[in-house]
């Protein structure tokens, strides 16, 4: 099992993920470190970015002396959710199929603080004076704009300021209690995440 994405906090989030919704996963997840740019490519750049990412992913199974079962491919999409973003994503999982095989794109909308917004008791969790507020319960998160101003200004309130680096401690806040099947809102992105790793977990490992 490969993953990549934008930087370390990415990777962490999407190894919490991965290993609960899939625990067969744990201590068989390796890490590409190099930051992914994909979304705003086209055509033969986007095909050269997916096979160079092919390489690497060679050269890691290589040094591991293991096969590839699938690989996971994170990146945020940086604007809220609109009708143009399946086509986009699907542009991108083409790529990478052409040239992983085995390969899901986890294009999180609009960006990973917005799966955050979906599990408001792991928000308390991490940081007990840290509450999100009623009304952005229950929404499309995907369709928030600005997340991460959200959690640093709403949620963080007078307290400690939400950083990047504390939103793999969300999720895994959000594992320990069973939440990730149930999220407070939805968020096709996060809904993606999850078929493709039940896709993975049940035909590939």
């Amino acid at each position: 099992m490969v993953l990549a994405g934008e930087d370390r906090n990415d990777r962490l989030c999407l190894r919490v993920l991965l290993e609960d919704l899939c625990p067969e996963m744990r201590g068989r997840l390796v890490e590409i470190g190099d930051s992914v740019r994909l979304h705003q490519a086209t055509g033969v750049n986007l095909a050269a970015r997916a096979e160079t990412l092919a390489r690497k992913v060679r050269a890691r199974a290589a040094r591991e002396s293991a096969d590839v079962a699938c690989v996971f491919v994170h990146e945020d999409l940086d604007r809220v959710d609109d009708d143009d973003v399946p086509e986009l994503r699907e542009r991108v999982q083409k790529a990478l199929g052409s040239a992983l095989g085995n390969a899901h794109y986890a294009l999180a909308v609009s960006e990973v603080e917005a799966w955050l917004l979906l599990f408001p008791e792991a928000l308390t969790a991490l940081v007990s004076a840290w509450s999100l507020p009623s009304r952005y319960r229950g929404r499309d998160t995907g369709r928030i704009p600005d997340p991460k101003r959200i959690l640093t200004e709403e949620v963080s309130g007078t307290g400690r300021r939400y950083r990047e680096s504390d939103a793999p401690g969300v999720l895994e806040h959000a594992a320990r209690r069973g939440l990730l099947p149930g999220p407070a809102g939805r968020n096709r992105s996060f809904d993606r995440l999850r078929a493709d790793v039940a896709e993975c977990c049940a035909h590939h490992l």
